[in-house]
């Protein structure tokens, strides 16, 4: 019944990219040409931010309001926001479904689109015409959160429409090392690093190694101190279901040397990943993978 046409890790950056434009912009506004040509009328996103304390929410108020999640930034930041019409039939059945899957997820009314959420939006879908679910991350391990992104799936499946999922965040987020402003050449070495183990093993498709970086490089991981612990990247990975699994990073960079951002196409359909191809070495920076 649906088609997900695309499942992704894409970095929302600090507030402030609301008005600094970098590379990240381009692939933002690409990557929301290319899915409004491939109809896309509904985006699940997983901001990590949205954090349940406990059991997975997603957010069930038909028109889901705006969160200014940030304080103490300049006073034009926030003449900017962002809201949505939720799908309520993909609510329902991510809750039911999770269930059979043994998840507790609860619908609520308790958040919102926050920065995470809404600032890629802004740029992918200025004219506001698609629905958005925000669903959360919670204090568990990545299999837990890549089996909620399995159940997202599967109510995706369940339900007509075509969908795209996006997990947000930074990879590299050591806030206590930013230099505001800064966008020059040297970067956070052991940041770097991480990235780049991170953006091998995503193009490797090998799902439990991605889930296991922590594991794997733990040095790394902490240094880096991945947004969300990187949960947002799980679920969208359990969302993609591995099925035409891409893995190709399209964009990386640092802003304000201690912050990666970064734009990881997880799975497309073949008609997307075309356009997206062709693409990404015309509005990248850094490294691409592949």
């Amino acid at each position: 019944m649906g088609n997900i046409v695309l499942t992704s890790y894409l970095s929302h950056g600090a507030p402030t990219s609301l008005v600094e434009r970098t590379g990240i912009h381009d692939v933002y506004e690409n990557l929301g040409r290319a899915l409004i040509q491939r109809g896309v009328d509904t985006v699940v996103v997983c901001s990590p931010h949205y954090f349940s304390r406990g059991d997975f929410q997603v957010e069930s108020r038909e028109i889901i309001p705006c969160i200014q999640d940030y304080y103490g930034f300049p006073e034009e930041l926030y003449k900017y926001s962002y809201e949505a019409k939720n799908n309520m039939a993909i609510v329902e059945k991510i809750v039911d479904l999770s269930a059979e899957r043994g998840l507790e997820v609860v619908a609520s009314q308790s958040w919102g689109l926050d920065h995470g959420a809404w600032l890629p939006l802004y740029f992918m879908f200025p004219a506001r015409h698609v629905k958005v679910v925000p669903v959360s991350v919670s204090p568990s391990d990545p299999e837990t959160h890549f089996k909620f992104g399995e159940a997202i799936r599967s109510a995706l499946d369940n339900t007509e429409g075509t969908f795209a999922v996006i997990g947000t965040g930074s990879p590299v987020h050591r806030l206590d090392l930013m230099r505001f402003g800064y966008y020059g050449e040297e970067k956070f070495e052991p940041g770097e690093k991480f990235d780049e183990k991170l953006t091998e093993v995503i193009a490797s498709g090998d799902a439990g190694g991605i889930l296991k970086i922590s594991v794997e490089f733990p040095s790394l991981f902490q240094a880096a101190a991945p947004e969300g612990n990187l949960n947002p990247l799980y679920v969208a990975l359990g969302a993609s279901g591995m099925k035409d699994y891409v893995g190709k990073t399209l964009y990386h960079d640092f802003m304000y040397y201690g912050v990666s951002l970064m734009a990881a196409i997880l799975s497309a359909e073949q008609g997307l990943w075309t356009v997206l191809a062709g693409q990404d070495r015309k509005s990248s920076g850094g490294y691409t993978a592949g």
